[in-house]
């Protein structure tokens, strides 16, 4: 691949014999165009595949939160390219005939700020769910002021939920409202810290119920 500045003739779009001109993260590239293959893919290709497309349709609608709490930007790797290439590797299995989350270790952020410890949600009448932690303010790498951000998912609807800010690292405990789709339904949740400024976040911290 290479990259092609301004020329009398603009920026190359499109595909000229064996070279294709494109885009890349805004700057303008040159590349050989891909060879068809005629052999077939093999059973692990396949299975590879597969595992993108289920994580892809899985991890896209939080596409924009990973895009700013999964990590920064590693060589060419954006973060919610790190976080696809991590959930490829550590948070989906194959069960039976079947591809299964495995939704303890899927992370919703990625950082170096002290995380939640010590986690328990326990939902209460009036469909009020009840999140309580550690307070671990005095430990380094770690605020009382720090946001706490929680997310949940709901395999029944396939769909997430966020709940951002909604309290202090020093507050020890909140609660929330369950969306009427999560009321009776197996929900998965993780929970981060993320700093005032919004500059940092901490490794996101997995429970259910």
């Amino acid at each position: 691949m290479a990259t092609m500045g301004n020329t009398i003739f603009g920026h190359f779009s499109g595909k000229v014999g064996a070279v294709v001109g494109a885009s890349w993260r805004g700057i303008p590239v040159l590349r050989s165009a891909p060879k068809e293959s005629t052999k077939p893919p093999s059973a692990a290709q396949l299975l590879q595949r597969a595992k993108f497309s289920a994580l892809m349709a899985f991890l896209h609608p939080i596409k924009p939160f990973l895009a700013v709490r999964f990590g920064k930007m590693e060589g060419s790797k954006a973060p919610f390219d790190l976080a696809l290439s991590y959930h490829l590797k550590e948070a989906i299995k194959v069960e039976g005939e079947t591809l299964q989350l495995i939704y303890p270790k899927v992370c919703i952020s990625k950082g170096h700020l002290r995380g939640v410890e010590g986690i328990n949600a326990v939902v209460m009448s009036g469909n009020l769910l009840t999140i309580q932690w550690h307070d671990n303010s005095d430990q380094s790498f770690a605020s009382p002021g720090d946001l706490l951000t929680v997310a949940l998912y709901v395999p029944n609807v396939d769909s997430f939920f966020f709940f951002e800010n909604i309290a202090l690292r020093k507050d020890a405990n909140t609660e929330l409202t369950l969306p009427e789709d999560a009321v009776g339904a197996e929900v998965h949740g993780w929970a981060t810290f993320v700093t005032i400024s919004g500059s940092r976040a901490a490794t996101s911290c997995y429970f259910s119920f």
